[in-house]
């Protein structure tokens, strides 16, 4: 076994170390973390205030805003619908003109008409061609949206006619669309 050293010996060697150069850092360490965990508290405290305060006053304010969103929403889509529509009418209208260029031989400043006018590639033209006519031989026109029925005096007009009268069809026509998108503006 080991000797056991008399407690003179430990007392010697508290005496010669110099325990306040040691301990000093230590203790110092120790207040400078104590001051951070003070200052994290504080802030954590601060946190919880504000959170109780969003959840309190702002999410009321959120909620409040919702049928206002809704009908944000609402309004975009009914806008969506009306560029949809007067996309489609667009392309109608494009197709015919391009059919009376065609019927009447005006010539479209492409290399493509240029090398189909020549017909060099030997492809027959075809036999029927597309045309506006109906089946009287009159010119027929596209069906296509009309802006007094989205737009300035005739919002008044279609409100008090769809007060005096009701209609009964399945989906939505120009009409239709026109109210919803006057409701929604």
């Amino acid at each position: 076994m080991a000797e056991e050293q008399p407690p003179e010996d430990y007392s010697c060697y508290f005496k010669a170390s110099n325990l306040e150069t040691e301990i000093l850092p230590i203790s110092s360490s120790i207040d400078e973390l104590l001051l951070r965990m003070e200052e994290f508290e504080n802030l954590l405290e601060l946190v919880k205030e504000e959170s109780s305060v969003a959840v309190q006053q702002n999410i009321p304010k959120i909620a409040a805003m919702k049928p206002e969103f809704d009908s944000l929403c609402d309004r975009l889509d009914a806008l969506e619908r009306f560029v949809t529509m007067v996309s489609k009418n667009l392309d109608t209208v494009e197709r015919q003109v391009q059919i009376a260029e065609e019927e009447l031989d005006i010539p479209d400043k492409t290399i493509n008409v240029l090398l189909k006018s020549l017909n060099i590639f030997g492809k027959p033209k075809p036999a029927e061609r597309q045309t506006n006519r109906n089946a009287n031989g009159m010119y027929e026109p596209a069906k296509v949206f009309k802006t007094e029925d989205y737009f300035g005096a005739a919002k008044n007009q279609e409100e008090a006619s769809s007060s005096c009268s009701s209609s009964s069809s399945s989906g939505l026509d120009n009409s239709e669309e026109a109210k919803t998108l006057s409701e929604t503006q």
